[in-house]
């Protein structure tokens, strides 16, 4: 038996799972409004992968979950929180649907991100990737002349215990 629920009904639920208290896990919620768990996510995953102008519901637009928002989306609050007071911050953090602890982890996210990413460029990595590669072959190449030269001399020393020295005939 399957249930159908109304487009209204899935975006509600996806609000109350997305914009939980602390300590109210989805499988929580799920089980408040009677959901089942993967539904639940089914549809948080849908309703995430839908611009959320494109989902509108009695209160607006859906708030995504801070987690779940793109580098561009973290990139723009950031910089729209840049210049902001204390009373101007907070006010634009609801609108937002984030607090103010967001920002200060996406900043320092964002500037160890642009610190690690100007260590090597793309054609830097390609060109040590190469190398590594060039020279691990060398590496199999030497290793196998040197097993091969090894079981040479061992061949050599047993033909000389066997047979005797081939000079002296």
């Amino acid at each position: 038996m399957c249930t159908r629920y109304s487009k209204e009904f899935k975006i509600e639920a996806v609000r109350k799972a997305l914009l939980r208290s602390k300590g109210l896990s989805i499988a929580s919620v799920g089980r408040l409004i009677g959901v089942k768990i993967p539904t639940l996510h089914g549809w948080i995953k849908e309703m995430a992968n839908t611009s959320r102008k494109e989902t509108p519901t009695s209160g607006g637009g859906i708030q995504k979950s801070p987690y779940m928002w793109t580098s561009a989306e973290k990139f723009e609050a950031i910089m729209g929180a840049a210049k902001l007071s204390s009373e101007d911050l907070g006010e634009y953090c609801r609108k937002q649907g984030i607090f103010p602890h967001h920002l200060e982890a996406w900043k320092v996210e964002f500037i160890e991100s642009q610190d690690k990413s100007r260590g090597l460029n793309g054609k830097e990595v390609k060109d040590l990737k190469n190398e590594v590669k060039s020279l691990t072959a060398e590496l199999r190449r030497k290793e196998s002349a040197l097993a091969e030269t090894a079981a040479l001399l061992v061949l050599k020393k047993k033909a000389h215990c066997l047979w005797g020295n081939s000079e002296e005939d």
